[in-house]
C-alpha cells in the first residue's frame, strides 16, 4: 500500500556525521528551499553542537540529533593497510551504536538519505530495521580494497544510491551498480552569476587592487594540492609574476599542521602576495573578486567550487582528475593539467593571465556549462521524483531491487 500520494508532503532525514558544514552539507542547505517548494521537507540528522546545526537551525529548519560516535575507519594510520583488530572492534561497536540511533530516528521521517561516507553502511542497515527507504549520496573516491567492498555492500542494502560523478560511481562494484545512478550536483544560477567585483571583498582577499588574483576555494587538506598551487604561483614569470594568491577555506580533520606548513611556505615564496582568509560566508562575492580559480586535487570526486566559479564567470585551471572530467574540457571551458605537475600549472596560469581573450572565452563557456544540466531546479526535480518513487513503495519493498 502506498504510504504517500503525490500531493502529500514527505519528510527526508539528511544524515551526516559531521558537526561542520563542508561541501556536501552546503549542498543540502542549498536544496532545502527548492525541495520545500516541491512538498518535501529536509530535516538534518546529525550530532548535536557545532557549526552545521547552528547554520541549519538558523534557517528555521528541523534538526534531529543523532548519537554518532567519532570514527577511526577500517584502515591503519598509513591510510593503505588494514586497521588493527582493536580498531576494527571499536569501529564495529561505533557502527552498532550509530545504527540504533539512526533506526530510532527513522520512525520520524519517510526516507533516510545518507550524505556521508561514514554513515552509508549504518544508514543502509538502519533503514532495514526501521522499514524506511534509504538513499545513499556518494561523493567520495574510495581507495581499492576493504573500503570499496563495504561501500558496495552498503549500496546493495540501500533502496537507491546516487553518485556525483562517474569517477565516484566506479568505486562501487558491479553487484551494486543496479541501485546506482549519476545525478550531477547543481548550482544556484541566480545566486552564482557573473557580475562586477565588490571592492571591499577584493581588499579582504588581496593587498593589490590591480594585480591578478588567483584563488583556491574549499577544504584545506593535502589531497587538495594547495602546496602545489603555492609552488606554481611562485614560479610565474614575466607580467604574470605580479599575480597574488588567496586560499579560501578551513582545514579538514587533522590538517592543522598542514595548514601551518602551507602558510610558512607561502610567506617564504610569495610574501605579501599570498593570503589565507579562512571560510567566507558570501561565496559568490568571493568568486567574483577572483581573476582565476584553481582546483589542484589529486582525486576530485566532483569539484563544486569549480562549477560555482564557472557559474560566476571566472576562468578555471584544474588538474585532470576524478569527477571534473565529467564537465571540464581542456581548452574549451577550462585548462586541464596533469595531477601533481606544478610546472604545467604554472604554464596554464601564464596562458590565462597573458591572454585576456582566452580567459574571457573560457569564462563564457564555463557559464554555459553551468546553465546546461547543472541548474538547481533540474536537480531538485530529479531528487524529488526519486524520493516520491521510493516513498510510494510498500514497507516490504524497502530492500527490493529498484525499478529500471
Amino acid at each position: 500500500m502506498s504510504r504517500r500520494q503525490n500531493n502529500e508532503r514527505l519528510c527526508v532525514a539528511e544524515v551526516s556525521n559531521s558537526r561542520q558544514a563542508w561541501g556536501a552539507e552546503l549542498i543540502i542547505m542549498a536544496l532545502a528551499a527548492p525541495m520545500a517548494e516541491r512538498g518535501i521537507e529536509l530535516a538534518l540528522a546529525s550530532p548535536s553542537g557545532g557549526d552545521l546545526e547552528e547554520q541549519w537551525t538558523r534557517m528555521g529548519l528541523r534538526h534531529l540529533p543523532l548519537d554518532i560516535p567519532d570514527r577511526q575507519g577500517i584502515r591503519a594510520a598509513d591510510g593503505v593497510s588494514g586497521a588493527p583488530t582493536g580498531q576494527l572492534a571499536k569501529e564495529l561497536t561505533s557502527s552498532l551504536r550509530s545504527m540504533r540511533s539512526i533506526a530510532k530516528m527513522g520512525s520520524q521521517v519517510d526516507i533516510i538519505h545518507s550524505s556521508s561516507l561514514w554513515t552509508h553502511f549504518d544508514c543502509a542497515v538502519a533503514g532495514r530495521l526501521a522499514r524506511r527507504p534509504v538513499v545513499l549520496d556518494l561523493h567520495d573516491i574510495v581507495r581499492p580494497g576493504m573500503g570499496r567492498r563495504v561501500l558496495t555492500a552498503a549500496v546493495r542494502l540501500s533502496s537507491a544510491a546516487i553518485s556525483v560523478s562517474h569517477a565516484v560511481a566506479d568505486c562501487v562494484g558491479p553487484s551494486g551498480a543496479s541501485r546506482l545512478r549519476i545525478m550531477v550536483p547543481s548550482v544556484e544560477l541566480d545566486r552564482f552569476k557573473p557580475g562586477p567585483a565588490d571592492p571591499e571583498m577584493r581588499r579582504r582577499l588581496t593587498s593589490s587592487e590591480t594585480d591578478p588574483l588567483i584563488g583556491i576555494v574549499g577544504r584545506i587538506d593535502p589531497e587538495k594540492g594547495v602546496d602545489l598551487v603555492v609552488r606554481a604561483v611562485s614560479a610565474l614569470t614575466g607580467p604574470a609574476a605580479r599575480a597574488h594568491l588567496v586560499v579560501v577555506g578551513s582545514p579538514g580533520f587533522d590538517s592543522g599542521a598542514y595548514l601551518e606548513r602551507l602558510k610558512a611556505d607561502a610567506s617564504r615564496l610569495l610574501g605579501d602576495r599570498a593570503r589565507f582568509v579562512g571560510r567566507m560566508e558570501d561565496v559568490p562575492e568571493t568568486l567574483r573578486a577572483l581573476d582565476m580559480v584553481v582546483n589542484a586535487s589529486t582525486a576530485e570526486p566532483f569539484g563544486m567550487s569549480v562549477l560555482e566559479a564557472q557559474a560566476t564567470g571566472v576562468p578555471v585551471v584544474a588538474t585532470n582528475s576524478g569527477g571534473v572530467a565529467d564537465f571540464l574540457t581542456d581548452g574549451d571551458n577550462a585548462l586541464l593539467v596533469p595531477v601533481g605537475d606544478a610546472d604545467a600549472m604554472t604554464r596554464a596560469f601564464e596562458r590565462v593571465l597573458g591572454d585576456p581573450e582566452l580567459g574571457a572565452r573560457m569564462a563564457r563557456r564555463g557559464r554555459d556549462t553551468a546553465e546546461v544540466g547543472h541548474g538547481m531546479d533540474l536537480f531538485a526535480d530529479g531528487l524529488a521524483d526519486l524520493y516520491r518513487h521510493l516513498a510510494h513503495r510498500s514497507p516490504s519493498q524497502v530492500g527490493a531491487e529498484p525499478d529500471r
